[in-house]
């Protein structure tokens, strides 16, 4: 099978679920096939509830009842098999209605190591302004002492705002 033969959402290395709006699996991709240890033809059918365990089931039926009552995206999370996922729920749209909710979940500790990697730059920084607001002023012999503090604080206000961007789910962190 060529590339052109597979659905662009096979490509995603996040585990990808597409269903129609009475709640029935209509695709999984390959990353969502080997976490979660089913096959398209095993899913394909079934209601999209009956992929998880638990709370998760709920979450999916009313996320499903939600985009396509509401038209809009969803966010929530979900544990399954040990693991926790944030998911978003989002519609697919055809001729003015809603005719299908795709799925997309991403593992929490991406999101975790992220946060951590924010609260790592701004420690970083804040301790380096710290250290520059300590200092005495370039000495007589005219000693260059690095970066200017108000650059430092610029930065620091940069990975706060990265940081609220990241918790409020409107912007993902690049490094």
């Amino acid at each position: 099978m060529s590339a052109s033969e597979h659905p662009l959402l096979s490509f995603l290395d996040a585990p990808v679920l597409v269903g129609d709006p009475d709640g029935c699996t209509v695709y999984v991709n390959p990353s969502f096939e080997e976490r979660f240890e089913t096959h398209q033809e095993e899913a394909c059918g079934k209601p999209l509830a009956q992929l998880f365990e638990g709370g998760g089931r709920e979450a999916m039926l009313r996320a499903v009842a939600e985009v396509c009552n509401e038209g809009v995206s969803v966010r929530f999370r979900l544990r399954e098999r040990g693991r926790g996922f944030s998911a978003l729920a989002s519609p697919i749209f055809a001729q003015q209605r809603c005719v299908g909710v795709l799925f997309l979940l991403q593992e929490e500790v991406e999101a975790a190591e992220r946060l951590l990697h924010l609260h790592r730059q701004l420690a970083d920084s804040i301790e380096e302004l710290t250290r520059l607001l300590e200092e005495p002023a370039a000495d007589a012999r005219g000693a260059d002492l690095g970066d200017d503090p108000r650059r430092v604080l610029q930065r620091v206000r940069q990975w706060s705002e990265a940081l609220r961007r990241e918790l409020s789910g409107r912007g993902e962190v690049r490094f």
